[in-house]
């Protein structure tokens, strides 16, 4: 929160200077506004213009900068907290749990990414893809990494894998009774899909949602700019210090350094008895939830994925060996969205290069909005269960 608002305040603040900014250096601003600049600038025919213009922007900045306030304080008074989910602790590795949504159904064992709490696939009522599943006859088994631990804080990505999903994998196949369908959402698409080369026999299929894969992509994307940022920002810490949670939270807000300010200001003219202000509260509370990100993983994610491309390249190595996408022998679904802003869709989609037999499918819709918004039940939902059936 304390990020949304100094960088919030620090762009309406700075408005100000900009606009008179312009009037020394028009080349100052980006080329997609500089020919509706041109033209307000062309109506600017005498001193008192120039100065009726500044005042009319601080006026404007001032009145965006009360709104942002309003809609954060709004959130923070907001009386909606996440109802008690129906999933039980089936099993817990160091700090790291695997939950069961129970019932007879097909076992389905689900994984999200390292950095943003697991219930993103369970967010709420009417927006979980879980309780869905559950609902059209799976038995979904879902991974919470949780606070990493004493020994979490000393794992690497392989570690992660073998020595967590390799066990909560072989939990859930002894209750299915045989190989098990997986689905893998972000970073957590990517390491299922080396959990699948590692333990082909055990897998029946395997759904990859917004999984990265080749990291060194045509179309620019915040991770590969920002990684040598991170990369310095990692150097300077003290050995085995872990990424700091806030870190990881500025690396998402280089995305957009507007969303959350247009987000708030947007909240703050909601109903807040709406389902719409309680899917916000329940969305952005999970979007600002976190924990800090093992020191080894952080160094191979934005080293060795973000700079090296180890795993497009081949060079991944897990349980000591490169994962080989052709060691994936389970027919494959790669959901990645052309809006994706955090995995571009060639990143994901180039794993179709390499395995054996995968499909590619766009839900339509960004990298979250895809898993619970509004399109998430046709673009998403609906056809990854038409897939699991087939």
């Amino acid at each position: 929160m304390g990020l949304h608002l100094s960088n919030s305040l620090m762009i309406w603040n700075q408005s100000v200077t900009g606009a008179k900014q312009y009037r020394v250096d028009d080349q100052f601003w980006h080329p997609r506004v500089r020919e509706s600049l041109n033209i307000l600038g062309s109506l600017m025919k005498t001193e008192e213009d120039w100065q009726a213009f500044h005042h009319a922007v601080e006026r404007q900045a001032s009145d965006r900068a009360d709104k942002m306030l309003a809609g954060i304080a709004k959130y923070l008074a907001h009386p909606y907290r996440r109802p008690e989910s129906m999933a039980v602790e089936a099993a817990r590795l160091g700090n790291c749990r695997l939950y069961d949504f129970g019932g007879e159904g097909k076992p389905i064992l689900m994984t999200p990414s390292l950095i943003n709490p697991h219930y993103v696939l369970d967010l709420k009522p009417g927006r979980s893809l879980a309780i869905f599943l559950k609902e059209r006859g799976y038995r979904p088994f879902l991974v919470h990494w949780f606070d990493p631990g004493d020994e979490e804080f000393g794992f690497g990505i392989s570690d992660f894998v073998m020595k967590r999903l390799v066990p909560f994998l072989d939990h859930v196949v002894r209750v299915a009774g045989g190989p098990v369908p997986v689905l893998g959402y972000c970073m957590g698409g990517t390491l299922t899909t080396a959990l699948a080369a590692r333990a082909q026999k055990q897998i029946s299929r395997l759904a990859l949602v917004a999984a990265p894969w080749d990291f060194d992509t045509e179309k620019p994307h915040a991770g590969k700019k920002y990684a040598p940022v991170m990369a310095e920002a990692l150097a300077k810490l003290p050995p085995g210090m872990p990424l700091p949670v806030d870190a990881v939270q500025t690396f998402f807000t280089s995305v957009d350094p507007t969303l959350n300010d247009r987000k708030f200001r947007k909240f703050a003219d909601m109903n807040p008895a709406t389902e719409a202000a309680e899917f916000f509260v329940a969305l952005e509370t999970w979007a600002n939830t976190g924990a800090p990100l093992p020191r080894q993983v952080a160094d191979e994610v934005m080293l060795g994925w973000y700079r090296d491309n180890q795993p497009g390249r081949g060079k991944w190595l897990v349980d000591g060996k490169p994962v080989r996408l052709s060691d994936v022998k389970c027919p494959v679904w790669i959901a990645a969205p052309e809006e994706d802003r955090l995995v571009p869709q060639e990143s994901a989609y180039a794993m179709l290069q390499g395995l054996p037999d995968a499909i590619a499918h766009d839900p339509g819709a960004g990298h979250v909005g895809m898993m619970v918004g509004s399109k998430a039940r046709s673009g998403l939902w609906e056809p990854l269960l038409k897939w699991l059936e087939e």
